[in-house]
């Protein structure tokens, strides 16, 4: 049976304990990436063109793509990314600068998780991740991204139209149902604060009040004109002063390369 994995706190010690810690699996993804040749592949290839891509572009996002599904195309790989970001949570502990690194740690620790009620995960400014092959915004690109809102129960998403779960071009407010989901990460921001994370929340808002388009050219991701998912996650910690692209000298953001950034840890998995 897999289980979900959220970092415990206890109030009478001050060690992480870790839920389904090494429990993970070995059994291949059985999901096959899609082909340059599928139908919904080469109708989106054409409106990404149309936004300014280049062949060679989109080739190279597809091999990108590629690379990080096969990062976690196995539970045992998926779950060491994990364990990574424990680690490290667990050593900030011990050397007593957790509120430096992750201040979110202790001023929510007991809001952590996922919500029984509301199947919600996180809480304001959090990046949520999700690698399952078929959680994408488009069709080309691996993965989905998405923003808490400062009302938790709501997360703010970037999707294309034929891909969203509202049938909804761009970005829009939805509702958090990322506790319910497999193939998850949540991520907190390095050497941030509750006001960053207040107003990341807001940024991402913002764009969902003023409904802007769904961004298709996955290497302009300097542009705040329309967003891909993982785009605007990342503007809208960018603004805080907070880089959590994990190349940052490039000109495409994936959402997994949110989840490898050295500016987030992940404080969930769900496999």
């Amino acid at each position: 049976m897999k289980k979900h994995n959220v970092i415990v706190t206890s109030l009478l010690s001050a060690s992480v304990l870790f839920t389904g810690f090494g429990l993970e699996g070995n059994a291949q993804a059985k999901d096959v990436f899609p082909s340059m040749n599928d139908e919904r592949v080469k109708e989106e290839i054409e409106e990404m063109k149309a936004e300014g891509m280049t062949s060679e572009q989109i080739k190279e996002l597809q091999e990108m793509s590629k690379k990080e599904y096969d990062s976690v195309s196995t539970e045992a790989k998926a779950e060491a990314i994990f364990e990574e970001s424990q680690k490290d949570i667990e050593q900030y502990i011990k050397d007593d600068v957790i509120d430096e690194y992750l201040p979110k740690y202790n001023e929510e620790k007991e809001k952590m998780g996922v919500n029984a009620k509301s199947k919600s995960l996180g809480t304001k400014g959090d990046v949520l991740v999700s690698y399952d092959l078929n959680s994408g915004s488009s069709a080309i690109g691996f993965g989905h991204a998405a923003i808490v809102s400062r009302k938790k129960a709501k997360t703010v998403e970037a999707w294309h139209k034929n891909w969203s779960p509202i049938k909804q071009h761009g970005v829009r407010r939805y509702n958090n149902n990322w506790g319910s989901r497999k193939k998850v990460y949540g991520l907190w921001v390095k050497k941030s604060n509750n006001t960053k994370y207040v107003n990341a929340a807001k940024y991402a808002e913002k764009q969902a009040d003023q409904k802007k388009p769904y961004n298709l050219n996955f290497f302009d991701k300097k542009t705040t004109k329309k967003f891909y998912c993982s785009q605007l996650a990342w503007r809208a910690w960018k603004n805080q002063g907070h880089d959590i692209d994990n190349i940052k000298i490039d000109s495409v953001v994936s959402p997994m390369e949110l989840v490898n950034s050295n500016n987030t840890k992940v404080f969930y998995h769900k496999k």
